[in-house]
């Protein structure tokens, strides 16, 4: 009998985390029927970047009181010159130009949900030369930490659970919230929220560093990925 439920307790153990690596991280658009390959246009770069645990950082970084603003501001650079490394022609707009749109909710599955701002119907955004991107990636947020799960920010059912701090970090991370916007008919094409963990032994600005080259490196795979077919 206890080796019989034992085994019931296994099976229903494998179906909840089966249940759970089932959600939907993303949700494409139909009429999503092209990535961007060598031109983009992006927002969100200068105010998206929350650093959690800022004692943990300032201990090894050495910013002092400052490192809330300096890490960001480091990470956020970082992701800008990744994204000019990775496409032939970028236009970074400043965040300023969606400060007047609403906060829209987004749902990717049954409890998945995102936040962010959207332009509003009706209303095409404008580059500061006067051009008209047809299609502007929006960055909402970038939440930078250790051994971090997205499902504790973005999981309907989990975003009240409190994260436990491990003293042994065994990775430095990047939760990342995003939308694909079509300006030109002002919809969605793809949004989703990306995991980034990158293991660490000593921190150094070179993980920042790395862990906002690979966070670029799946916004740009998923965002090949979300292609409605």
């Amino acid at each position: 009998m206890a080796r019989l439920w034992g085994t019931l307790f296994v099976l229903v153990a494998l179906l909840f985390t089966g249940c759970a690596e089932s959600y939907h991280w993303s949700a494409s658009h139909p009429a999503y029927k092209q990535a961007p390959y060598a031109e983009i246009s992006l927002t969100g770069l200068q105010k998206a970047f929350v650093l959690t645990r800022t004692k943990w950082f300032a201990n090894r970084l050495g910013y002092g009181d400052s490192t809330q603003i300096k890490a960001t501001e480091f990470c956020s650079k970082a992701m800008e010159r990744e994204f000019r490394g990775v496409y032939s022609k970028i236009t970074v707009l400043p965040d300023s130009l969606l400060d007047s749109a609403p906060e829209e909710s987004q749902k990717l599955d049954e409890r998945i949900f995102m936040k962010g701002k959207l332009p509003e119907q009706g209303i095409v955004v404008k580059a500061p030369d006067g051009t008209t991107p047809p299609q502007i990636l929006i960055i909402h947020e970038v939440i930078v930490g250790t051994d971090l799960k997205r499902e504790n920010f973005f999981d309907y059912a989990l975003i009240h659970n409190e994260s436990e701090e491990k003293r042994e970090v065994q990775n430095i991370s990047a939760i990342v919230s995003y939308t694909l916007w079509d300006n030109l008919k002002q919809r969605a094409l793809f949004s989703a929220v990306d995991e980034i963990q990158h293991p660490v032994k000593a921190l150094s600005e070179q993980d920042l560093e790395q862990l906002m080259r690979q966070t670029v490196q799946q916004i740009r795979k998923n965002l090949y990925l979300g292609v409605s077919r």
